[in-house]
C-alpha cells in the first residue's frame, strides 16, 4: 500500500479530535507505512523475549547459542545459563518498526513527522524460561566407550568419543554448567576427548594411590601430590593418575618442606567407592555383615556410614534380618513419571529419606522435591512416619 501521505496539519487536526493538546505529547509523529511487498518475508523474522539479565548479554556481545539434537526441544544457551525456548501466541498484533523513535529519543522543539516502514506484523514469539541443564545425555555419550587403560586406548574404540566442542553440541546446556556436570560425572580429559573410566579400571587407580599411601605410612591428611604421581606414573597414564588424584583427594593448604603440596583423602568418596566394589559382586547382603566387611575395606582411619551410600544402595528392613542390594540411581529412567513408576515397582512404600536420593536429580530451584512428590505420588502415615507410594496404588 502507498504512502498515506498525512501532513502537520491532518496530525494536528487529529490531535485536536481526540480532545489532546500538543503539549501532552511528545514532539514526534511517528507515520507508519506498508510497502507494496509488506508481509512476502515475514517468516525469516522471529520474535524473542528475553529477561534483563539475557538482554545485558546480548548488549555485550556475549556469545549465546541454540543446543539440541534434532528431536530435542530447543535450548538457548549463554556461558553460564540454560533457557528452555517455546513458541507462544498473542492475541495483540506485534507491529515491527525497524526505525522507530522511543520516548526520551526525541528532543523538544516544534512538532515534526517521520515516515517509518512496517516491515512485519507477528502474532506468536519465542518465550524463554531459565530451567535445569539438561545433562542426563551426557552420561550416556561419556558411556559409550569408557576407558580402561592404555592397552585397551591402543585397541579401536568400539563406542564413540566426544571432545568437548562434540559435547556442546550434543548435551543440552552452558558451558560453565557442562564443566559442572563433567566434574560431578568424574569424567576424565584424556587425549583430546573427555571419557568416564571403566568402573574396575576406576578401583584399580584408586586402589594404587591408596597401596601407595599404606606403603609410604603417610597420614590420610598429609599425601604428597607430585610424589605420588611420579610414583604411580610408571603404572598408568599419568594424566589419568592426575585427574583421578584430584576426585579423589582435597588439598590441605599446607606443603612438605620441599615444597609438595600436601592433599587430605575424601572419606565419603573413597568408602562410596568401596562400597560399590562389593555392592556390584552381588545380588543382597545381610546388612550387618555388609556393614562389617565394608568397613574392613577401607584404609585404616576412615569411618563407613550408611548415609555414604545414599543413591547407590537400598536398605531392606521388611524382613526378619535387614539385607541390603546395590540400586543406582543412574540405572534408573531420566523421565519424571517414568522414574515415579520405575521406584514404586521396586518398593511399594517409601519414606522421605529413602526416595530422596533417587529424584533429587529432577529437582530443581522452581520444583523442589517435596512438589514432585507432591505430584508423582502419595503420601500416607503408618505409626506416626510418613510414606510416599504410587498415586494409584491401593
Amino acid at each position: 500500500m502507498a504512502c498515506i501521505g498525512r501532513t502537520l496539519e491532518d496530525v494536528k487536526k487529529l490531535i485536536h479530535h481526540a480532545k489532546l493538546t500538543e503539549d501532552e505529547l511528545l514532539p514526534v509523529t511517528q507515520m507508519l507505512e506498508f510497502t507494496e511487498d509488506f508481509g512476502l518475508d515475514s517468516s525469516e523474522t522471529v520474535l524473542m523475549e528475553v529477561d534483563q539479565t539475557l538482554l545485558e548479554t546480548i548488549k555485550k556481545d556475549d556469545k549465546f547459542v541454540l543446543r539440541g539434537d534434532p528431536d530435542d526441544g530447543a535450548v538457548l544457551c549463554t556461558k553460564d545459563k540454560t533457557y528452555e525456548v517455546r513458541l507462544a501466541e498473542t492475541s495483540n498484533s506485534m507491529v515491527l518498526v525497524p526505525e522507530l523513535s522511543l520516548p526520551g529519543e526525541e528532543e523538544a522543539g516544534e512538532r515534526v513527522l517521520h515516515s517509518r516502514q512496517v516491515c512485519g506484523i507477528h502474532y506468536t514469539y519465542l518465550e524463554l524460561r531459565q530451567c535445569k541443564p539438561r545433562i542426563h545425555k551426557l552420561r550416556t555419550l561419556l558411556g559409550e566407550a569408557p576407558f580402561s587403560g592404555v592397552q585397551s586406548h591402543a585397541q579401536e574404540c568400539e563406542g564413540q568419543r566426544y571432545t568437548l566442542s562434540d559435547l556442546l553440541d550434543r548435551v543440552q546446556c552452558s558451558e560453565e554448567e557442562l564443566d559442572k556436570a563433567l566434574q560431578e560425572l568424574e569424567a576424565y580429559h584424556l587425549y583430546g576427548f573427555w571419557q568416564t573410566l571403566e568402573f574396575d579400571y576406576q578401583f584399580k587407580v584408586v586402589s594404587h594411590i591408596l597401596n601407595l599411601i599404606d606403603s609410604k605410612s603417610w597420614p590420610l591428611d598429609g599425601v604428597p601430590r607430585y610424589e605420588t604421581f611420579k610414583e604411580l606414573s610408571e603404572l598408568e597414564p599419568r594424566t589419568v593418575i592426575t585427574q583421578c588424584f584430584d576426585y579423589y583427594l582435597k588439598p590441605t593448604g599446607k606443603e612438605r618442606d620441599d615444597g609438595d603440596s600436601l592433599y587430605s583423602l575424601h572419606d565419603d568418596k573413597v568408602c562410596r567407592l568401596c562400597a560399590e566394589v562389593l555392592l556390584k559382586s552381588a545380588d543382597k547382603y545381610n546388612l550387618n555383615e555388609f556393614l562389617s566387611i565394608w568397613q574392613q575395606s577401607v584404609p585404616e582411619g576412615l569411618t563407613t556410614n550408611v548415609s555414604q551410600l545414599e543413591g547407590i544402595a537400598l536398605v531392606d528392613r521388611s524382613l526378619s534380618a535387614d539385607t541390603i542390594s546395590y540400586f543406582p540411581v543412574t540405572s534408573l529412567p531420566q523421565g519424571i513419571q517414568e522414574r515415579f513408576n520405575c521406584l514404586f515397582e521396586t518398593r511399594e512404600k517409601w519414606t522421605l529419606d529413602e526416595i530422596r536420593p533417587y529424584v533429587e536429580d529432577l529437582a530443581g530451584g522452581k520444583t523442589p522435591v517435596s512438589a514432585l512428590l507432591t505430584k508423582y505420588a502419595r503420601a500416607s502415615t503408618l505409626d506416626g512416619l510418613k510414606y510416599y507410594s504410587g498415586k494409584h496404588a491401593r
